[in-house]
């Protein structure tokens, strides 16, 4: 009896080193999309007729948003993709954006007030959108974003434009950032 329990035991010593956790690191790809609804109010005391004032804001919070939520396990790093833009799809022949400058800001679920991370000119040197070239690439501009994604995926984030054109703009922009989310998945294994 006292052998078999000995053996028994000796099995069970045996089995425990097989006994580990696998750590499973997963990449997902995606793209995070914002749109940004905008409104445009004459500007007044412009030396051409004109002229439009225009502004628009979208916010969201990535971690309650499907990016993240199809990555298996927890989130460990956010890193950008390449390919970040803001676009202007309504604009029509004729129709330019002469100035554009990009706000972005964030705040706590309990916050009341956002706090600007960055704001930045995205036209400059007499530089505009039409309809041919009515899309910016933005991969130089958004580390701030990500560096604040990365510190709370739970903050709420807030993007705004304003600017000014020829026209009236009312329309959507659309913000597109693709992600690159590591995240790790821990499940307990057994292996002989």
């Amino acid at each position: 009896m006292k052998l078999k329990n000995l053996f028994l035991i000796g099995v069970l010593f045996l089995s425990l080193p097989a006994c580990h956790e696998a750590d499973t690191d997963y990449l997902t790809e995606t793209t995070l999309i914002v749109d940004i609804p905008t409104k445009s109010y004459f500007a007044e005391g412009n030396q051409t007729p004109q002229t439009y004032r225009f502004n628009g804001v979208g916010v969201f919070c990535l971690g309650y948003s499907n990016e993240i939520k199809e990555c298996p396990g927890d989130v460990v790093q956010i890193n950008p993709g390449e390919g970040s833009t803001i676009s202007f799809d309504a604009l029509q022949s004729n129709e330019t954006i002469e100035e554009l400058q990009l706000i972005i800001s964030y705040k706590t679920q309990g916050d009341a007030v956002y706090q600007q991370i960055q704001s930045i000119d995205l036209l400059q040197d007499g530089s505009f959108l039409n309809s041919n070239t009515h899309t910016l690439v933005l991969d130089n501009v958004l580390s701030p974003l990500i560096n604040q994604l990365n510190e709370n995926p739970h903050y709420y984030i807030s993007i705004e434009i304003k600017g000014m054109a020829n026209f009236n703009l009312s329309s959507t922009a659309q913000l597109n950032v693709p992600l690159i989310i590591e995240s790790e998945y821990h499940s307990p294994r057994f292996t002989l």
